[in-house]
């Protein structure tokens, strides 16, 4: 996990946001609250929830209340992006997930005790398509119906979150299919795409070709959260719970993701359809449920700059 510091400046008040999980979602925050914040300092800490934690959790809650103890306006803002779960995940590994996670809320529910709930915030990252699986145009009232412990399980963090009162103001955010690429993150639909273009070998699908899904850009989450991360301080609402759905409201199939990597790449693209595949059920959203000022990338747009993060970082910038 990491910690990000930063000091008081003309327009910002001091704070510290704990980010567990450095995937993908993870990493993207991190990049977003740099940009948007200044004087960041980084501190790289051990957290591995198959071992013992305990003195883990103690240096973390020292170097953090090292930070705080000198403001007396200082935000304290917890992100949590970790787990490897997915869509084949079984009860057994999301309880193991459900218990880390409890873990981490008492950790930093200790850390952030003395502090005002208008001084800290938890910001949780569950999973619109573990929720949704199979319900299409879903609006800002649908049920969730989860049809996988995947799903159960994420809607069972949901609840420990929103009933956590010591927690401060509570954030619960629902991404839809999430994609694009950072180094050392799991590898989903697009970047194995993208590579297997780029190295002329074949990419295997696991879902119909007409599958419909909600494709949202990465760095449009991590934006939102470093928005409500540093919008913290002045929102007056100082202990609530939001739910937020994070989609592009704007579906796609398969076919015409492929067929947009194969124009940005420049390259043919070979695919192997699985003729049994376990997840080619559709799964969209309205716009209508997304927050009114969130602006997602569109899909060219979006599969393009995931084209260039690939070919940055494993090809030198050159289309082998």
């Amino acid at each position: 996990m990491i910690l990000l510091e930063w000091d008081r400046t003309a327009r910002q008040a001091p704070g510290v946001a704990a980010v567990f999980g450095t995937g993908l979602i993870g990493r993207t925050a991190i990049d977003a609250l740099r940009r948007n914040l200044d004087c960041v300092r980084l501190h790289h800490m051990q957290w591995d929830w198959s071992s013992d934690t305990s003195g883990q959790a103690r240096q973390i809650a020292q170097t953090v209340r090292n930070a705080l103890d000198p403001h007396e306006d200082a935000v304290f803002a917890t992100i949590w992006a970790a787990g490897h779960s997915g869509f084949g995940t079984d009860p057994a590994g999301m309880q193991t997930e459900l218990a880390a996670l409890e873990d981490v809320m008492n950790l930093v529910q200790k850390i952030g005790a003395t502090l005002p709930p208008n001084r800290r915030c938890f910001i949780h990252t569950s999973s619109a398509g573990g929720l949704f699986e199979g319900q299409t145009a879903c609006g800002a009232n649908t049920k969730p119906v989860p049809l996988r412990p995947y799903g159960e399980g994420k809607l069972a963090q949901e609840a420990c979150v929103r009933n956590s009162d010591a927690l401060g103001r509570r954030h619960i955010l629902r991404p839809s299919s999430v994609y694009g690429y950072v180094p050392g993150a799991r590898r989903g639909l697009f970047t194995v795409l993208v590579a297997t273009a780029l190295q002329g070998k074949t990419a295997r699908i696991m879902g119909a070709m007409n599958t419909l899904r909600d494709y949202i850009f990465a760095d449009d989450i991590g934006r939102f959260i470093s928005d409500l991360v540093c919008n913290h301080a002045s929102n007056p609402i100082s202990n609530a719970v939001s739910t937020t759905l994070l989609a592009s409201g704007r579906p796609a199939a398969i076919y015409e993701v492929i067929n947009v990597v194969k124009a940005c790449v420049g390259r043919p693209l070979f695919i192997k359809i699985d003729p049994h595949p376990e997840n080619a059920r559709h799964n969209t959203f309205l716009r209508t449920a997304l927050p009114r000022d969130f602006k997602p990338t569109g899909l060219h747009e979006g599969i393009a700059l995931t084209v260039g993060a690939v070919c940055r970082d494993r090809f030198q910038g050159a289309f082998l």
